[in-house]
């Protein structure tokens, strides 16, 4: 080996080794957020500079690199753990710590298989079809970029008196948004190229959770988290296509190579042309169980001459404006180093607003406008990557991943558990022949635990708006207003994620 072949090696580990710096150094900054899928494309190669179909998610401006037909399936299983061990509450107030916390509150956890075989496509799934020719490239694939799943066991028969510790926060959690999107690459000269995609959303849903409604009366709550005082809502839109709601995203992006050195920028709208400001879940199969200490409790809430439920939900929540930038440098023939980054808008998904509907809800004394916190932060996830071709058949590589919690230390429930995040990642793609390719790759996401002193969800506040007869311009009716005027979510909260993906590739 030469010295000029030495010196390249050394340049390579060099950037490599500062890469990984920068990744951590950015991860001061970086935000992680429940909703969003890292990754969207399965676990693959895939990156805002590279030219597979992965690019109709990451730059569809790379899109114009494709020569011919290819045909992207892509799966990645998550098993996930949440943990909750919630602080003891006074049993007066329900508020944590102090002498007078006495109560306590228990603990659950709550562990979810996601696997992608399903229909219609999602969660975990990402298909892809495309032609490229010398001037342009068409695509088009079906994913779901946002999702959040959570369930949490309830100990007993499912009524309000026997569910888990965190049925004021979450028992249940299932977001999904389907898109299904076409993209157009045009290239410009032989090293530039623009890309454009339209996204197609359909949002469906189900949610579940208890409300304490002895919060609200007059003269305070008596004994906090009474679970026979717990109204259980569960809203529920149904899970196929027929079932959602529709809007629009718009996206785009440019591609530019310059030697060894590749770059890549793109930009993706938040859902447009939805009558309400965000996307919407219609839950129209609802039911209310009213709580069982109540004369005639236990069961759901019916109209009068009617066995079946009478109740609608309304779910309205917002998604994020994306920007993603990468940079590839072909380090020498087949060795590269990918860094890229991924800028969620995610600070205006404050909160999840329910609304329902049904005639004798009012007349039981049940709330009908329901907010659950959420104060998300931006997400800024950062990630490099080191891959390697082996003779042509063999590519394998090795990904860093950092990110932060998007949401405040005082935030964290059992709906939203978040904190800082490290995930290495492995990769490998196999040449089967001329045509097919088998990609797969892992990834262990570990998060230290998170305790929680000083909840942000304050009980004391929905009793203290009760008493002021609602009047909004008390701190304590605006608290209730945002959704933090419930019981606390002060304890110990520990994750654990494991990522299993698989890719099948047709290139004619």
């Amino acid at each position: 080996m030469c010295f000029g072949e030495r010196r390249g090696e050394r340049r390579a580990r060099a950037l490599a080794t500062g890469a990984l710096a920068a990744l951590f150094f950015a991860s001061g900054r970086a935000a992680a957020t429940p909703i969003d899928d890292p990754f969207v494309t399965g676990m693959s190669f895939s990156s805002p500079t590279a030219g597979d179909l992965g690019a109709i998610y990451w730059n569809p401006a790379a899109l114009g690199l494709m020569r011919g037909f290819q045909l992207m399936v892509a799966g990645t299983a998550r098993w996930s753990r949440v943990s909750v061990s919630r602080a003891p509450i006074d049993p007066t107030t329900g508020a944590p710590g102090g002498p007078g916390a006495t109560m306590a509150t228990g603990s659950a956890t709550a562990t979810d298989f996601r696997q992608p075989f399903t229909w219609p496509p999602g969660p975990g799934s990402y298909l892809a079809i495309g032609y490229g020719s010398d001037r342009f490239t068409l695509a088009f694939a079906a994913y779901m970029p946002y999702l959040e799943q959570i369930h949490f066991p309830s100990p007993g028969s499912g009524s309000p008196a026997s569910d888990g510790p965190t049925r004021y926060q979450m028992l249940s959690l299932d977001l999904r948004n389907l898109a299904l999107v076409p993209a157009l690459a045009i290239r410009f000269g032989n090293d530039f190229r623009v890309g454009l995609s339209s996204g197609f959303l359909f949002s469906t849903g189900s949610l579940s959770f208890d409300e304490d409604t002895a919060l609200t009366q007059p003269g305070g709550p008596g004994i906090a988290e009474n679970p026979a005082a717990a109204a259980q809502y569960n809203i529920d839109s149904g899970q196929g296509i027929g079932d959602a709601k529709f809007s629009v995203t718009l996206g785009g992006g440019i591609y530019y190579r310059h030697k060894n050195l590749e770059a890549g920028l793109s930009y993706q709208s938040h859902p447009l042309g939805s009558p309400v400001a965000g996307v919407e879940v219609a839950g129209d199969s609802t039911t209310v169980i009213q709580p069982s200490g109540r004369p005639g409790g236990g069961g759901p809430v019916t109209c009068a001459g009617q066995s079946a439920r009478c109740v609608f939900g309304d779910v309205v929540y917002r998604l994020p404006d994306v920007v993603i930038g990468g940079i590839t440098w072909h380090l020498r023939p087949g060795l590269q180093l990918d860094v890229m980054a991924r800028w969620i808008w995610t600070h205006e998904h404050d909160r999840i607003d329910i609304r329902l509907v049904g005639p004798t809800l009012d007349a039981a004394g049940l709330p009908q406008h329901i907010v659950l916190y959420r104060g998300f932060h931006d997400v800024v996830d950062t990630r490099a990557r080191i891959a390697y071709w082996w003779r042509e058949r063999l590519r394998v590589g090795a990904e860093l991943r950092v990110e932060n919690g998007a949401v405040d230390n005082d935030a964290i429930n059992a709906a939203a558990v978040d904190g800082f995040q490290i995930e290495p990642v492995v990769l490998a793609e196999l040449r089967l022949g001329r045509r097919f390719w088998l990609g797969a790759g892992y990834g262990l996401t570990i998060m230290p635990s998170v305790t929680v002193t000083n909840s942000i969800f304050d009980p004391t506040q929905a009793t203290a708006c009760a008493a002021a007869d609602g009047d909004l311009a008390t701190q304590a009716c605006q608290a209730r207003a945002n959704g933090t005027a419930r019981p606390t979510a002060a304890g110990t909260y520990t994750s654990l994620v494991q990522d299993f993906g698989l890719t099948f590739t047709v290139r004619l």
